[in-house]
């Protein structure tokens, strides 16, 4: 039984991840806070190719990234950037822009990581890069560099 226990735990897992019927990974159409405190589903941006950042305040490869991250954001008005933060609420996040000199476009709340799982986000940061129809074409788990990036955005 002890055996059994996490295969079964593990193909559950599996089966509740959202994927297309080819069994390719989807953008989750879930809801989650903007920072005017709206509503927004992140299959809202779908349309156009999707670069969907993890990231959160307290991580430091969070923070050196986040400057990179938002000069491709500039460059590259053809792609959408989404920063997903997790685990801190719009105060944090302003005090973050505060003290970084930054705006961030794009953010969206995620304060219980509730999207963790659906995601499959298991440590901070992580950058997902969706297709315009909100299919998972890469993912790149940790501290993302221009020359990294650079090659991921010309997969669009």
């Amino acid at each position: 039984m002890w055996v059994a226990l996490p295969l079964v735990v593990s193909a559950g897992f599996l089966l509740l991840q959202p994927r297309a019927e080819s069994g390719v990974e989807v953008l989750p159409s879930l809801t989650v806070k903007q920072m005017d405190g709206q509503t927004a589903k992140l299959t809202d941006f779908k349309g156009k190719p999707l670069v969907l950042n993890a990231w959160a305040t307290w991580c430091g490869p969070c923070r050196r990234e986040m400057p990179l991250l938002l000069k491709a954001a500039k460059a590259n008005p053809e792609v959408r950037f989404v920063f997903l933060n997790i685990s801190d609420g719009p105060e944090a996040v302003r005090a973050f822009e505060n003290e970084l000199g930054l705006k961030i476009p794009n953010v969206l709340l995620d304060p219980e990581a509730k999207l963790s799982d659906p995601l499959r986000i298991q440590g901070l940061p992580v950058t997902l890069f969706y297709d315009a129809e909100g299919t998972l074409v890469n993912r790149h788990i940790g501290e993302i560099s221009a020359a990294e990036l650079a090659e991921l955005l010309k997969a669009f």
